[in-house]
């Protein structure tokens, strides 16, 4: 079994879709956190849908763009993760800005908007030595960042709040930069010019049978594999499961097999962990699945990839 790597394969024009994507969906998602920011903010929590949101899409383009080349997809990811987070401080500088416009008319009677962007950066620049958005997030730090936790509320210091809004960073960009890397990682038919299809369960072994599998696997003794297989879907976990994909667009070319390790946590949810991804010819194919055709399809036995 030839073990899957992705072909590296990325047309100019997908490149500059999912590039255009990731500008368009970081200053969507952020500048949308910005304005819900106004009213509420939960730290962490925000980052997250803001890092999955911007990551979701760029995963869907990827797919869609048929981009095989995961280290472009991850670089695209990350630029769109930093566009997001900065999306969303300047869209707070804005918030900023709207307020003091407030401000200057109630207080001061002052309506000219120049009027007021000169004395908004004149008290920016006298509070932090610099203006403009480098000056407001220069002022947010020293004010200070409030977090609360039920009646009781905690806040950090300038430090603190830079490396708060760090590990923000950190997290929109790991989630907006590892969800297109995965989708671009996904097992791809170049033959048919197409993804590869459900997968399709065609058997598992006990826990204790794992390495005598993968040695079948990997010395390309399909049938020995298939010889050990279990057709019972509802062996006792923790086992090993083994799904086939096939390419509706190219019958007879490779398929993609993949050994799982299955499991249940502590909470008794199954957790899957892919331990070996190959492919196989369409004649290693019919060995594998030969018993399992001649048994009758229980629930279960397919299921979405």
């Amino acid at each position: 079994m030839k073990i899957y790597k992705p072909s590296n394969i990325a047309s100019s024009q997908s490149i500059s879709i999912l590039a255009v994507a990731s500008l368009v969906s970081g200053v969507a998602v952020g500048s949308s956190a910005a304005f819900i920011s106004k009213f509420i903010y939960f730290i962490i929590l925000f980052p997250l849908v803001m890092g999955f949101s911007t990551g979701a899409t760029l995963g869907f383009i990827v797919k869609k763009t048929k981009i095989r080349n995961p280290m472009i997809s991850l670089g695209m990811g990350l630029l769109g993760g930093i566009i997001t987070y900065g999306s969303l401080m300047y869209g707070q500088y804005i918030n900023f800005q709207q307020e003091t416009e407030k401000v200057m008319l109630r207080e001061y009677n002052i309506s000219d908007k120049r009027q007021v962007e000169e004395q908004t950066n004149a008290i920016l620049q006298q509070e932090t030595g610099a203006s403009g958005f480098v000056g407001f997030v220069k002022l947010s730090a020293k004010e200070g960042t409030t977090i609360s936790r039920g009646s009781s509320k905690i806040k950090l210091n300038d430090t603190f709040s830079y490396l708060l809004w760090a590990v923000e960073l950190g997290i929109v960009g790991f989630l907006a930069a590892s969800i297109p890397f995965g989708a671009a990682g996904e097992p791809f038919n170049e033959d048919g010019n197409d993804w590869y299809g459900d997968k399709q369960w065609v058997g598992s072994v006990t826990e204790e049978s794992k390495e005598e599998l993968i040695r079948f696997l990997n010395t390309d003794d399909i049938s020995g594999a298939a010889a050990i297989l279990c057709l019972d879907s509802e062996l006792a976990m923790p086992r090993i499961d083994v799904h086939i994909r096939s390419c509706p667009s190219a019958i007879g070319s490779d398929s993609v097999v993949t050994v799982s390790h299955v499991s249940t946590n502590a909470k008794k949810q199954v957790e899957s962990k892919k331990l070996l991804e190959g492919l196989v010819t369409s004649e290693q194919r019919s060995q594998l699945v030969s018993r399992r055709s001649e048994e009758t399809p229980k629930d279960g036995d397919i299921e979405k990839s």
